[in-house]
């Protein structure tokens, strides 16, 4: 089975475009809420009813679960409460590969991706047997502007995919074999509006790594006229993010469909055989 989960606060109407592109080829939708609307820092959110109405409306498979929890803990830091609330929603969604990705993350053709995990479901059977984690490849949307969107494409990689009960830091599990998929991911991430810009650099996890509001500045004097300008740009560590690229597009669905156009999933293969080896002397015996 294909699982996938979503933690959802303040940007929660970026979350259909990132179901749109995987509702017909999973299992299950789990969607993580705070149940008293409480970021990793403790701000409030609201989420209106339109949202829940609009998830019911487009559920028509009954694929999608809602989890509400507390998941602020005043005595830990944002990034310890997002480790936390992910190893909490690991536990709801079972057994299986379990998928979690962030609301402005979009993996296009999924159907391939779906494909090439059920290619693997073997793994899944005694998951202590065989544990794995996917890496797969960001593509950064930066900015977007009247005519389009400065992105990042250098590829940047992450976890996101498991057979695994537990996350040791964020979604990262390196105490197991981590595996690189190759599986592009767009992750709108900075391509926001600015207020909602303000209210990720608030609230995120990373909240306390850099001058959020000099950075905001920087960020939004870019344009389609001087990006080519500046090199290095990521806050944390600049050399992650070298380069700024710009494709023209009215609308973050036209983006998806352009850069998916000239840019397949090429998925790599797994070399299973110790794990296979494992699996069965786990029948056997």
């Amino acid at each position: 089975m294909i699982k996938v989960g979503y933690l959802v606060s303040y940007d929660y109407n970026m979350l259909l475009t990132s179901i749109k592109q995987l509702y017909n080829y999973v299992d299950g939708i789990f969607i993580a809420i705070d149940k008293d609307r409480k970021t990793w820092s403790g701000n409030d959110f609201e989420l209106p009813q339109s949202f829940f109405d609009e998830i019911k409306s487009f559920d028509l498979k009954n694929k999608i679960k809602f989890y509400f929890d507390s998941f602020y803990v005043p005595e830990l830091t944002p990034m310890e409460c997002e480790t936390r609330e992910r190893n909490m929603l690991l536990m709801k969604m079972g057994k299986g590969w379990l998928i979690q990705l962030d609301v402005d993350e979009y993996i296009y053709d999924f159907e391939k991706v779906a494909k090439y995990l059920n290619k693997y479901w073997y793994l899944t059977l005694f998951p202590k047997f065989t544990p794995i984690v996917f890496r797969g490849k960001l593509l950064t949307l930066y900015r977007q502007l009247p005519d389009g969107y400065l992105y990042i494409e250098n590829n940047e990689n992450f976890s996101f995919i498991t057979n695994q009960s537990n996350y040791t830091y964020t979604r990262n599990n390196k105490k197991v074999r981590n595996h690189y998929s190759n599986i592009n991911v767009i992750h709108q991430s900075w391509a926001r509006t600015e207020d909602e810009i303000q209210m990720k650099i608030k609230n995120w996890g990373h909240r306390d790594d850099f001058d959020t509001q000099q950075y905001f500045e920087f960020w939004r004097n870019l344009s389609s006229a001087n990006y080519m300008n500046y090199k290095n740009v990521h806050p944390i560590v600049p050399e992650v993010w070298n380069e700024l690229h710009f494709l023209k597009s009215a609308s973050i669905d036209e983006f998806i469909v352009k850069y998916a156009s000239n840019n397949f999933q090429e998925l790599i293969d797994i070399n299973t055989g110790k794990m296979v080896k494992a699996l069965f002397n786990k029948i056997i015996k």
